[in-house]
């Protein structure tokens, strides 16, 4: 029967631990620290992309209410400003009525003295119409 030799060899053993050594730094060296530099920017540049993206909604937010308060007080001013036209124009509106209605009353006060006027003068001319008419009609009978 064969016999099992399990001493360790130091020659093997060394030879194994350089090529293992050797194959370290290579991994290291070529595929290791490449891949950390690579990963190392994707996440810089994802947590700033990130970090941008939060600091541009911020800002949004901020421009929004901004806005929403300056359209509040446009609100506010116009509504004012549209109250106190409103007021200047029910102030002339009552004015020009209470000028029309005195002018009314007194151009109807003027109609009705001309016509009290008139009807006195067809009164006093009544008489002397219907004794020309009379006169007219006899002279035109005995004719």
């Amino acid at each position: 029967m064969a016999q099992l030799n399990l001493t360790p060899d130091p020659i093997v053993i060394g030879a194994q631990a350089a090529i293992f050594l050797a194959n370290m730094i290579v991994v290291k060296k070529l595929i290791l620290e490449p891949y950390l530099t690579v990963r190392s920017r994707r996440e810089a540049s994802t947590g700033g992309s990130q970090d941008e993206a939060q600091a541009l909604l911020k800002e949004a937010d901020a421009l929004g209410d901004k806005i929403t308060s300056r359209m509040r007080a446009a609100h506010k001013d116009a509504a004012t400003t549209r109250d106190k036209i409103k007021s200047d124009a029910m102030t002339k509106r009552a004015a020009l009525l209470a000028q029309a209605e005195t002018e009314a009353k007194k151009e109807q006060a003027r109609i009705l003295s001309e016509i009290e006027t008139n009807l006195k003068e067809e009164r006093s001319r009544k008489d002397a119409t219907i004794k020309e008419i009379a006169e007219g009609f006899f002279a035109q009978v005995t004719h």
